[in-house]
Formats: C-alpha cells, sequence, structure tokens
C-alpha cells in the first residue's frame, strides 16, 4: 500500500501541473482563414467610406400636399437651370426624373 500513494500523489500532482500551466498558457495564434483586427478594422473603415459615399436617401412624402408642393418647387428649379443650360443636362434630366416618381405617387394617391 505504501507505493500506491506516492503513484497517486504524482498523478495528482501531474494534473495540477497540467492545470496550473493550461490556465496561465498562452492564447493559441488566429487561424490562417480568421482575418486579424487590423484586416478587419481596415475592412469597416472602407465599408464606412462606401456607406456615406452613398446619396443621401429623401423620405417619401407622405400626403398629396407635399407632393404638390414639391413639384411646384422643382418645376421652378428646372425653369431657372433652363436659362443656361439645355434639356439633355444631367441636371434638368435629374429633375424630370424626379418629377416623374413625384408624379406617379401623385397619381397613386388619387
Amino acid at each position: 500500500m505504501s507505493h500506491t500513494r506516492p503513484i497517486l500523489s504524482l498523478s495528482c500532482l501531474t494534473v495540477a501541473l497540467a492545470f496550473a500551466l493550461a490556465a496561465c498558457g498562452t492564447q493559441a495564434p488566429p487561424k490562417a482563414d480568421t482575418p486579424s483586427q487590423e484586416q478587419r478594422l481596415f475592412d469597416l473603415e472602407r465599408r464606412m467610406e462606401r456607406l456615406e459615399a452613398r446619396p443621401a436617401v429623401q423620405p417619401p412624402y407622405r400626403n398629396k400636399e407635399e407632393i404638390q408642393a414639391h413639384i411646384k418647387a422643382l418645376e421652378e428649379e428646372r425653369t431657372q437651370l433652363l436659362a443656361d443650360y439645355r434639356a439633355q443636362h444631367p441636371a434638368i434630366k435629374d429633375i424630370d426624373r424626379r418629377l416623374e416618381i413625384l408624379n406617379v405617387q401623385l397619381r397613386m394617391l388619387e
């Protein structure tokens, strides 16, 4: 029996030592397919730049009066631009496109 105790004590000591080493051990290196923190930060910064570069979305108009007021304002702006530009100018084409959308919305409300 005297031989059993030292072996048992040695195995307990080995287990305790293994747990202690595991607890104070360093973290495992990141896997090769996992991006580093620097790469993730870089990707997030690029994504933010792309999102900030997107054109602002205008909220939809809620009622007929808002739509009509916006149509009137766009028509006035279009008239002013036509004094300096032709109808093919991108700014005027953009106004025409927005007017088409607003007129469709107006017809949907009627």
